[in-house]
């Protein structure tokens, strides 16, 4: 096959179809993550009122929303159309799927970009998928029976220190990245609001996104063409 007909095929047969199945899954997936709270909201009757789910909602959007849009413009050119859609929908892009295909993309030496890119992007993520869930199920499998063996006391303060480990962690990550203004000026900001009478008055999503909203502001010179700064 040459390679026009390849190409061809390529985007006259390959790509609909990835679309096609792709937003057929991510629909489908959707689907079933909503079908429990259907399922206690209203046939058992636990739906919370809508002011709590606005809440939830702002409270998430406010820290990952900008992730909904900058993600993926930023992972497509790497991921590719399969890839993408394959990435949404098992989760730990950033710190799984593209380091895995980044480096099955180094080792066969593909052009980011390229249909063999696209191809190894593929094989990657579908191969650290199925290693994901094997590991995490052993893993779940342990944790649970080393729980059960634990004295009490220990395996309690397993359960309470857990969430905390992994939002420090978290925080770790996201500061190890960044400059020493940007970090201080972010926990300053977080304090400040926070501390103040805003979470009581407009709650803890309020706080968060006047959180998010004083640190952009704080650094909203740094963003500017450098011919558009104040000389002071």
């Amino acid at each position: 096959m040459t390679d026009q007909t390849l190409e061809g095929f390529y985007r006259t047969r390959f790509i609909p179809r990835a679309h096609r199945i792709g937003r057929l899954t991510l629909l489908v997936a959707m689907v079933f993550c909503l079908l429990p709270a259907l399922y206690l909201s209203f046939v058992l009757g636990a739906f919370p009122g809508v002011g709590v789910i606005l809440t939830g909602f702002l409270a998430i959007a406010a820290f990952v929303g900008i992730m909904w849009v900058v993600e993926p413009i930023s992972y497509f050119p790497v991921l590719g159309v399969c890839g993408t859609y394959m990435s949404f929908l098992s989760g730990n892009i950033g710190n799984m799927r593209m380091p895995v295909v980044v480096s099955c993309q180094n080792a066969i030496e593909a052009e980011a970009g390229s249909r063999k890119a696209e191809v190894a992007a593929v094989i990657g993520i579908a191969v650290s998928v199925l290693v994901n869930l094997v590991f995490l199920i052993a893993l779940v499998v342990i944790g649970k029976a080393l729980i059960d063996i634990l004295p009490a006391p220990v395996a309690q303060a397993v359960k309470d220190y857990t969430l905390p480990a992994l939002y420090g962690a978290v925080l770790v990550m996201f500061m190890s990245g960044a400059t020493r203004r940007d970090a201080l000026t972010g926990i300053l900001a977080g304090l400040v609001v926070f501390l103040s009478p805003v979470p009581e008055i407009f709650g803890a999503a309020g706080a968060g996104i006047l959180a998010i909203a004083a640190v952009v502001l704080t650094n909203v010179g740094r963003f500017r063409p450098a011919g558009q700064r104040r000389v002071n």
